[in-house]
């Protein structure tokens, strides 16, 4: 009695893939013996007559080009100092190392502050500060109870920005405001680049010279490390134009708090950068 077994004529007539991996990545490839309707594949993806090219944005930023081109090197000559040295910031202090019980105490806090102070370097022509990025986060108190109202907020800014922005949630939980651990309460945009500039023109052209309130950002602004904040309520908010024209698309504004990050080492270079844009300082202090 013989066993039948399964035939395999029909899996080896069956067309099939190679296990073997190919290997045409490790051959060499001999550019001068391409034929020329192929030289276009080797031209790279930047340069307008490649097939791979992919055209963007073709108008020119303004406000960069004045900052290469005229403010920088004013800023270069406005900050620079002969012969200057480091100014050491305030730093932890160590106990000493006359007793044993002080080798691991933690470090004493600095000379009349609470937190450390950076170090300020002297100005060269590498080091002129410029604004590096602008943050403009937006805080929803409704919507901790109604969370529909979070949409609004984030699609506000969006449209102002033309980027995508980040989801903020709620770290603490505090009764009186009632805000819980992880729910959402507003949305954040950190803009570099175009996109920064064509908000800082917006900002500074058509939406704070039709605020008739504002006076200027406060000389009182700053967190010693060379970032300016100040804050939009919601009036201001609806002078944007990409809001003002569509009113009836967004009922429940939020204000807006914006802050600019800086290079500069100390608030006093920061707010000269940042008044060289066209954003004016006044010398009230906050109430």
């Amino acid at each position: 009695m013989s066993i039948r077994a399964f035939s395999t004529t029909a899996l080896r007539s069956r067309a099939g893939y190679s296990t073997v991996e190919p290997v045409h990545h490790l051959v060499k490839i001999k550019k001068n013996a391409l034929k020329p309707a192929l030289s276009e594949l080797l031209k790279s993806s930047d340069d307008i007559t490649a097939i791979k090219f992919k055209p963007t944005e073709i108008d020119q930023d303004r406000v960069q080009e004045y900052y290469d081109n005229t403010l920088k090197s004013d800023l270069m000559l406005h900050f620079y100092e002969h012969d200057a040295n480091t100014v050491y910031g305030n730093k932890l202090r160590s106990w000493g190392n006359d007793s044993p019980y002080k080798m691991y105490r933690q470090l004493k806090k600095p000379v009349k502050t609470l937190k450390q102070t950076p170090d300020v370097h002297p100005i060269t022509n590498k080091s002129v500060p410029e604004i590096t990025s602008i943050v403009v986060q937006a805080y929803n108190k409704d919507a901790l109870e109604e969370s529909w109202l979070n949409i609004s907020t984030k699609l506000q800014l969006a449209q102002i920005t033309n980027v995508r922005p980040k989801q903020l949630y709620s770290r603490t939980n505090i009764l009186p405001w009632k805000t819980r651990v992880g729910k959402q309460c507003g949305a954040m945009v950190e803009l570099t680049g175009r996109d920064m500039h064509q908000f800082m023109s917006t900002l500074s052209e058509l939406v704070l010279p039709r605020i008739r309130t504002f006076r200027g950002i406060y000389n009182s602004t700053g967190d010693k490390q060379g970032n300016i904040t100040f804050g939009l309520g919601p009036e201001d908010v609806k002078l944007f134009p990409e809001i003002e024209q569509f009113q009836d698309l967004y009922p429940n504004l939020s204000g807006m708090n914006i802050t600019f990050k800086t290079s500069a080492n100390t608030d006093d270079q920061a707010r000269t950068l940042v008044s060289s844009f066209g954003f004016p300082f006044c010398n009230r202090t906050k109430a």
